[in-house]
């Protein structure tokens, strides 16, 4: 009886391992796959299914969340500053529905940066949580940064 108890102990505990090593190989392919998609503002506008007007300009993707305190603050931000974005293409995109985002996003005057995006290519192009900023030149990545990030460090990224 021990003998069957240990057996199907073992065989559980190798079935753990090779499902939370399958997961692994999982999320580290999906991580190699979204760097590939984000290192281009072409790779990236064609995965979450919209169009820019210029993928020569310089370009800030900003991935925010209306109820992220972060996102909020950086929008406040850009709002103060937004003379200082004018050289640049600045857009906006998250996986709301596309009424909320657009509201959140008007009360800061940056609505018509808003881009409707495909929100579970979104969801699974950026890796981790919100905001995310992107900065393109010559339509390739030239900074990404996760999390809060003030605007003066964009800026410089940019200049």
């Amino acid at each position: 009886m021990k003998k069957k108890l240990l057996i199907i102990f073992g065989l559980l505990v190798i079935g753990l391992l090779s499902w939370m090593g399958y997961s692994s190989i999982q999320k580290l392919d999906q991580k190699s796959k979204s760097e590939a998609i984000i290192q281009n503002l072409s790779s990236l506008t064609n995965n979450l299914g919209f169009k820019v007007a210029n993928t020569d300009q310089p370009t800030i993707f900003m991935y925010f969340n209306s109820d992220c305190h972060f996102c909020q603050w950086e929008m406040e931000q850009i709002e103060k500053n937004i003379e200082k974005f004018q050289n640049y293409q600045l857009l906006l995109a998250s996986f709301e529905p596309k009424n909320e985002a657009i509201d959140f996003l008007q009360q800061y005057k940056l609505a018509e940066h808003y881009v409707e995006v495909n929100p579970d290519s979104l969801t699974s192009t950026m890796i981790g949580g919100v905001p995310q900023t992107f900065i393109y030149e010559n339509g390739s990545l030239k900074k990404h940064f996760k999390g809060e990030v003030k605007i003066e460090a964009i800026l410089e990224v940019l200049e």
